[in-house]
């Protein structure tokens, strides 16, 4: 059980605060580096920005394992990352615009990247890929360009780390089509042809962001994500989770669900889902409600960033909340 860094301001207090939680309130890490790839560096084989290696250096906790997060998607999983320089989200060098996934020289590219981070960071868990699948739902066509380029990378990191799961991360909402008008039948076909390259079957879990999401969670709501796990006979795991303890508006006129008592009793019901399928681990998130870090956001950026607002397993002081049992509850159950 774990969380990423992802900070609720932009203080050392609030970042000691994060590191204090995944010490002392859980026994595992995710960190992630989704702010690019550093598309000159890894060709060139040149230095790393000194911001990309302090994400890349951290290390977790003594006895705590790390999944590390990397992606070759942008933002909103439709497009190739940005450009991770000086400073993350840069945009593109010339020389890398309207390149294919496919191509050689950003398949070489990526894969050095991987490669690199893997020896920086150390995680026990690597994922090359975050919610892909939304690639497959917003962009078909550079799908199958992304398949080669993530089968490539795959390869590669295994040989040099053979020890290191290496994966990439489904997003939930989309793989059973409760969103968007995703294709649920092509998401499964798909992503198990995808699970030939990947050491996990993991997913992101949100249900406040999925069409007519229930509250209360029922029993079984969770279960046709083992399917994928049963049919590829890979271990399942949860990349990311969270469930909103407040609502949020959304654009004019737009309200995504959620309440104290509704994050409270999806995480249970995800973790007795996750106990029952034997998941490797479960990751919230954030550790706690980050409404001051938004300040520190771009205006532009703010609507979408604040769809995880209330997702923390603590409030934006280090409060509890009512979620906060369930967890505790959970961390100190012990482990098979």
């Amino acid at each position: 059980m774990g969380t990423t860094r992802w900070p609720h301001d932009l203080t050392l207090r609030a970042l000691g605060q994060v590191e204090l939680f995944l010490r002392d309130r859980a026994d595992m890490a995710a960190p992630m580096v989704l702010g690019g790839v550093p598309w000159d560096a890894a060709a060139d084989g040149t230095d790393f920005s000194a911001a990309l290696m302090r994400d890349l250096s951290w290390a977790a906790a003594p006895g705590h394992p790390k999944l590390l997060s990397l992606g070759a998607l942008d933002t909103m999983r439709q497009g190739m990352a940005l450009n991770f320089a000086v400073a993350d989200n840069q945009p593109l060098p010339a020389r890398w615009q309207g390149r294919a996934f496919d191509d050689p020289e950003v398949i070489a590219a990526y894969t050095a990247f991987c490669l690199r981070a893997a020896e920086i960071a150390r995680p026990d868990w690597l994922a090359i890929g975050v919610e892909v699948n939304l690639l497959l739902h917003f962009a078909p066509d550079l799908w199958p360009g992304y398949t080669r380029l993530h089968r490539a990378v795959y390869e590669a990191v295994k040989d040099r780390f053979p020890e290191t799961g290496v994966c990439f991360t489904i997003a939930t909402q989309h793989y059973m089509g409760r969103t968007d008008g995703a294709d649920a039948a092509l998401q499964r076909a798909e992503m198990a042809a995808l699970m030939t390259h990947s050491d996990l079957a993991a997913f992101s879990i949100y249900p406040h962001l999925q069409d007519d999401a229930p509250d209360p969670i029922p029993d079984g709501f969770y279960d046709p994500l083992n399917d994928l796990a049963a049919r590829t006979g890979r271990p399942a795991a949860i990349s990311e989770s969270g469930t909103s303890s407040a609502p949020i508006r959304w654009g004019l006129f737009g309200r995504i669900p959620g309440s104290p008592e509704w994050q409270a009793q999806a995480t249970e019901a995800l973790f007795r889902f996750a106990d029952e399928g034997r998941h490797r681990f479960v990751v919230n998130f954030t550790s706690h409600d980050y409404g001051p870090f938004l300040a520190h956001i771009p205006e532009a950026d703010r609507p979408l960033a604040s769809l995880w607002e209330h997702c923390g397993i603590l409030d934006a002081q280090g409060g509890d909340k009512a979620v906060t049992r369930v967890w505790n509850d959970w961390l100190t159950r012990p482990t098979a």
